[in-house]
């Protein structure tokens, strides 16, 4: 099974709503339960499904336009930011560490929530990022020996598409974290 990584961009209401419900991060996020199955004799029959009874949610899920999914480049982008396969200094750690952690384990540690000030932070960082920074720091012997969750290639062309495909990611989750400094949001990561 993959590990995967999400950002999720939310209002500083939503964050404060968010330390008082810890627990509720999964509704935010949408990690909810499948809604009940009509039964195949109420398919039948024609009847309908009954009204699941309220549920008591306390967030509705983050828009799709306020996620950014890292999916499983996530260790890499880490790796290539922080120079570790863990935790590191931050900013350019923040994948996998730094902020506050709310609510339960999501698989690979509870939900941390960077407020907007981190946000901005994170955001600074990657505009020092560059092209030529993410090309140095991709050193295969360097990635394997850190174990980082990657299939890295040595191949010439491959490795310079692989280094292009995650620079067209650094691109984009800047504007991301643009977007969220902008609207003095904050940011909730989870790897899952």
């Amino acid at each position: 099974m993959s590990m995967l990584c999400g950002l999720y961009r939310i209002t500083p209401e939503q964050a404060t709503r968010l330390k008082d419900f810890p627990d509720a991060v999964g509704e935010l996020l949408g990690f909810t339960t499948t809604p009940p199955r009509v039964s195949f004799l109420s398919k039948l029959f024609g009847k309908s499904p009954k009204e699941p009874p309220p549920s008591g949610r306390k967030f509705e899920p983050i828009a799709e336009s306020d996620t950014f999914e890292l999916n499983q480049a996530w260790h890499i982008l880490h790796f290539l930011f922080s120079g570790s396969n863990a935790e590191g200094e931050w900013p350019a750690a923040f994948i996998m560490s730094g902020g506050e952690e709310v609510g339960p384990d999501q698989g690979y540690g509870p939900t941390r929530l960077l407020v907007p000030e981190l946000s901005r932070a994170v955001a600074t960082f990657l505009d020092t990022q560059s092209f030529q920074t993410l090309d140095a720091a991709y050193i295969i012997s360097k990635i394997e020996a850190a174990e980082i969750y990657w299939q890295a290639s040595s191949e010439a062309t491959e490795r310079q598409r692989q280094v292009e495909e995650r620079w067209s990611v650094v691109k984009a989750l800047r504007a991301f974290f643009e977007h969220t400094v902008r609207a003095g949001n904050a940011t909730l990561v989870s790897i899952y």
